[in-house]
């Protein structure tokens, strides 16, 4: 079974970052700036970076799961977060993004994969493959940590640069107010699905205890 486990991770991690490279180069042909600025773009997305993040954490707890960054990629509390970041990232895509991008050919590919499959795998490997009790509601607040930095980068990136990802980040079309709003009302988001992932995990550790009892 341990090593079902094994391949399951390591080919979610594949398919994270062949999501990711299917994407990438699929607007290659498309691009009208530099190389280097079309990457830094690329990469500004929260969607690439949760991803990409998710196949790191992946990887080196398989791949050395007795090295510090293995130990600290295999607790819970790090594969929980990485779960919150692509979960918000499919649902945000599905309730705001969906219907004013309309990607086509390679790009619908990239796209499928990051923002569906990727997020309902890794959901089916937290709930049945994960192991439980060990996360606490302190938790809930550190997870907030990543989307922070991320909401940093992406104001001060697009205050140089004038690019912002999403629609709703752009300062130049509905202000700064608006977009500090969005990151809260996102920040609000993140908070109430990692108090769900905590309950969840406090429900189920609560029932193998009634069970032995």
């Amino acid at each position: 079974m341990a090593g079902l486990i094994r391949l399951y991770r390591y080919l979610l991690a594949l398919l994270a970052l062949s999501g990711i490279a299917i994407s990438y180069f699929a607007i290659i042909p498309g691009v009208h700036v530099s190389r280097l600025t079309m990457t830094l773009n690329f990469f500004s997305y929260f969607t690439i970076q949760s991803n990409l993040l998710l196949a790191a954490i992946l990887l080196c707890a398989q791949i050395a799961p007795r090295s510090s960054i293995g130990r600290w990629a295999s607790k819970p509390s790090i594969r929980s977060a990485v779960l919150i970041y692509v979960g918000i990232a499919g649902i945000v895509y599905v309730l705001m993004l969906r219907d004013v991008w309309h990607p086509r050919g390679w790009q619908l590919l990239g796209d499928q994969i990051l923002h569906y499959c990727v997020p309902v795998l890794y959901a089916l490997d937290w709930i049945f493959l994960s192991e439980r009790g060990r996360l606490s509601w302190r938790d809930v607040l550190w997870w907030l940590a990543f989307p922070a930095a991320y909401s940093a980068y992406t104001l001060a990136h697009g205050y140089i640069s004038h690019f912002y990802p999403y629609p709703f980040l752009d300062v130049r079309d509905i202000g700064l107010e608006a977009v500090l709003l969005n990151m809260g009302l996102l920040a609000a988001a993140f908070l109430v699905l990692g108090g769900v992932l905590t309950f969840l995990d406090w429900v189920s550790t609560r029932q193998r205890v009634f069970r032995r009892a």
